[in-house]
């Protein structure tokens, strides 16, 4: 049996981080927390992490506009609101805004915090948020039309990934990411953020010890009545990932443990990740962005994800905003 669209809310989180106030908050918590300094992972901290480059109002409109069926838009900030998103956009958009109070209800002890992993463990206490919705970063943008069944067929989630085997990350292993992660960051400019790691802790905490499934930055659906369950059963999981501040090597992402979760239960279909395109700022040079933004031009995409914008020569920016402006503000 399929979802009736109606019954189905996009949830994204958003920060922006050349907030000067949330700027102050971040580091003061940081000067003042010693241990802060020595766990998080080497990358945790940095400000590519919380720079806002006006991608969410493209993350907006391509959902009203390829996803139109979409319910309930929640976003979940910081106490903080885009200067676009006025109240009458907000009402014409079906956007509900949210603090990281109105989700950490009872947890308060847990705020401020300033790590999306924290934040993803609490998105399923969202109030009012549907039992099925798709997760999306502020970098997501769906570049053609998209349908319930393409996260959600005949009832069952849809993850877009391949198999991989879990390897394990001893105290070496990760001394040796942290070493590399630090390199890649000074010499290259390219921010590591150990997702793999990420994965595989989740898959482990959902019963899995051979093999994880490995997923994209992609939008991802999400079952909250799973989540909900998992968590009544497991308190001290829920409580100790929301405890670290920043990125921390301990955590698991609460959106892949969702996803095998789902895999244990029987109820995905899993697909091979052919519908979706990443643009990066640290990685993309002229040569191989000019192919991906005719891809998105041709529809060959489904979404894509936008990091690290800001990184972007002036030129490929612009190349950048005039293929999505064009697609989105298209008839």
């Amino acid at each position: 049996m399929g979802i009736n669209s109606q019954h189905i809310d996009a949830v994204i989180t958003w920060v922006d981080g050349n907030d000067q106030q949330h700027y102050e908050k971040r580091r003061k918590i940081v000067d003042e927390n010693k241990e802060i300094k020595e766990s998080v992972l080497p990358t945790g901290k940095d400000n590519t992490r919380f720079v806002d480059n006006g991608e969410l109002k493209y993350c907006l409109q391509s959902i009203r506009k390829f996803a139109p069926w979409i319910r309930t838009i929640h976003l979940v900030t910081d106490n903080q609101r885009p200067d676009f998103l006025t109240e009458q956009y907000q009402k014409e958009n079906g956007i509900e805004f949210l603090n990281h109070q109105d989700i950490f209800s009872s947890y308060e002890w847990a705020l401020p915090t300033f790590n999306s992993r924290t934040i993803e463990t609490a998105l399923w206490r969202i109030p009012d948020l549907s039992n099925h919705f798709i997760y999306f970063n502020d970098d997501f943008i769906l570049t053609s039309s998209v349908k319930p069944e393409h996260f959600f067929p005949d009832g069952k989630v849809l993850l877009r990934g391949k198999w991989n085997t879990i390897k394990n990350y001893g105290s070496v292993r990760l001394k040796i990411n942290d070493i590399i992660s630090i390199l890649s960051k000074k010499i290259l400019g390219i921010t590591r953020s150990m997702h793999l790691l990420q994965q595989i802790k989740s898959a482990q905490l959902a019963g899995f010890r051979n093999k994880y499934y490995r997923s994209p930055h992609v939008p991802h659906p999400i079952i909250k009545s799973s989540l909900a369950k998992f968590f009544s059963k497991n308190q001290e999981s829920f409580q100790t990932n929301i405890q670290y501040k920043f990125r921390n090597v301990e955590q698991f992402s609460a959106i892949f443990l969702a996803h095998h979760i789902e895999i244990s239960k029987g109820n995905t279909v899993l697909k091979k990740p052919d519908d979706f395109l990443i643009l990066n700022g640290e990685m993309d040079l002229s040569f191989t962005l000019i192919p991906k933004l005719k891809k998105v031009k041709n529809g060959d995409a489904k979404f894509i994800c936008l990091q690290g914008f800001e990184k972007y020569s002036r030129s490929n920016q612009k190349k950048i905003v005039e293929v999505l402006e064009d697609i989105l503000e298209s008839e």
